[in-house]
């Protein structure tokens, strides 16, 4: 009698867009069309997603990441997007990207199945890493700019994929340095004039930051404390804290949830393992918990999301 073999996974959704609106629509062909070949939701103030696009068009669209998509196919990608005088063209060539800043509107319509590589940065992520000192942050503002042809910033995204591709081998150290490259290119063809710098006061230090992070990476299934991570950089839990929000934005515990979420929806969507084992690996206490938490973020529990994947 021949033996079944297990069904391979769902591929996962794309979800890189959706992840960075602030509000807006963003209006797809259907589920079918959609296909994600690379992923990376969980690096710090940033997200990574390749594959061939089934968005149709998106309207009043502001997010609050710069958004860099460069168009990996062989022919040109046509976008209509819309100016006070109506729909206006343009092309973007193979090997090209466009850039849309964080907090933008915009409205578009695209008919194209191309492949794709998407990148989404904080601006104030993007801020810290190309400054020259921490004490002096500003968020990085950018202008929306078509047809960008640099060579440069092609590779250094695709290096990013590659990062994702082999599980971010090269650590989060490796995806900050790319990054930082990349800011530095993207002021050059993208740049606009900076305000002034926003002094940042008892935020983490460069190698502190870099070892709390590493920590958090290497850890996120474990029970990482405030207590625990302080411990690790010389500072109190209070001080810690504060310096850990004025850094990365977010409180402590926040920030270890929205990697666990990330985690665990990455697992749900690739994997075949129990919602108890995904729940174990993504750091949540227990599989209740994790479902509360999942359902709060997305809308719908994890078993549903399994679903509707298989």
């Amino acid at each position: 009698m021949p033996t079944q073999t297990a069904a391979p996974p769902a591929p996962p959704a794309p979800v890189l867009l959706e992840s960075i609106v602030a509000r807006g629509k963003v209006t797809r062909r259907d589920s079918r069309s959609a296909i994600v070949t690379t992923q990376a939701l969980d690096w710090p103030g940033m997200l990574v997603e390749a594959g061939r696009n089934d968005v149709a068009g998106v309207d009043d669209l502001v997010g609050d990441q710069h958004y860099l998509s460069l168009n990996l196919d062989t022919a040109p990608l046509k976008l209509e997007v819309k100016e006070p005088h109506g729909f206006r063209p343009f092309v973007i060539p193979p090997r090209s990207l466009w850039i849309s800043p964080s907090a933008s509107p915009i409205t578009l319509r695209l008919n194209s199945t191309l492949r794709y590589l998407r990148v989404s940065i904080d601006p104030l992520h993007l801020g810290r890493l190309i400054s020259p000192s921490l004490d002096e942050v500003a968020p990085v503002r950018l202008r929306r700019t078509y047809a960008v042809q640099s060579p440069q910033i092609a590779n250094l995204m695709l290096t990013l994929r590659e990062e994702a591709d082999s599980q971010n081998a090269g650590g989060l150290a490796t995806v900050e340095a790319v990054t930082t490259a990349l800011g530095h290119l993207l002021l050059r063809h993208a740049g606009i004039e900076q305000p002034g710098p926003v002094r940042s006061h008892g935020g983490l230090s460069a190698l502190a930051k870099r070892r709390v992070l590493e920590l958090i990476d290497a850890a996120l299934d474990a029970r990482l404390t405030v207590e625990m991570l302080s411990r690790e950089v010389g500072l109190s839990p209070a001080h810690f804290a504060r310096a850990f929000k004025e850094s990365m934005g977010r409180a402590p515990h926040q920030y270890l949830l929205a990697l666990r979420l990330a985690r665990a929806r990455r697992l749900l969507e690739t994997t075949p393992l129990s919602l108890s084992d995904i729940a174990q690996r993504a750091g949540f206490a227990d599989q209740a918990h994790f479902t509360r938490r999942f359902k709060r973020a997305f809308g719908t529990t994890p078993g549903a999301l399994v679903r509707t994947l298989h």
